[in-house]
């Protein structure tokens, strides 16, 4: 199992993030959830939330996303989204 997956983040603007990363949390329909490495095939509905992930690096990366899909196949992430403003501080 690897230590990082793919992770390709989607916006109407932009690429918001391309590259690898070992976390992601985010919340659909359900409740909230996250995303590890060797994560089971999955694909889900995103609604507005926080949505953070940590880059390979280890760096925390934080969003205010809108509405959006979720689909994790084979350490490979995509998301895409409505809308995504960076709440880094």
């Amino acid at each position: 199992m690897s230590d990082f997956f793919d992770l390709t983040i989607y916006s109407p603007e932009d690429i918001i993030f391309n590259n690898q990363a070992v976390e992601l949390n985010a919340t659909n329909s359900v409740g909230d959830f996250g995303i590890l490495p060797g994560h089971t095939f999955f694909s889900s509905n995103i609604i507005s939330c926080n949505l953070t992930f940590k880059s390979k690096e280890g760096t925390l990366k934080k969003y205010k996303v809108g509405p959006g899909l979720i689909s994790v196949k084979s350490d490979k992430v995509i998301v895409v989204l409505e809308t995504a403003e960076n709440i880094n501080i």
